[in-house]
């Protein structure tokens, strides 16, 4: 038989900092566009127009990255706290009396 560990905190911690890191890609992302302007503004077509078909490919990946993450980060938020009331209510209940 196995058993699983969690460590609620460490749950939560890892959905909070996975939320700090979507916010990075999110301000990444937005700086996209202000490159491609600046590589428009250089004047020479076919650069501007690969430019802009990176950009508008990396920007549909990332949007994906981004959604993921979010995803990920509740659920890992959600289960820390989830748990942390299990074994609060598990702790309560052996408690002489409970």
């Amino acid at each position: 038989m196995s058993y699983l560990e969690v460590d609620p905190a460490v749950l939560r911690a890892t959905g909070h900092r996975l939320r700090a890191a979507v916010e990075v890609a999110r301000d990444v992302r937005r700086e996209g566009g202000t490159l491609a302007v600046l590589v428009a503004d250089a004047g020479h077509e076919r650069l501007s127009e690969t430019v802009q078909t990176f950009f508008d490919t990396w920007s549909h990946g990332i949007g994906c990255l981004i959604e993921d993450a979010e995803t990920l980060a509740t659920m890992l938020t959600d289960a820390g706290t989830t748990y942390g009331q299990v074994e609060s209510a598990i702790a309560t209940a052996c408690e002489p009396g409970g």
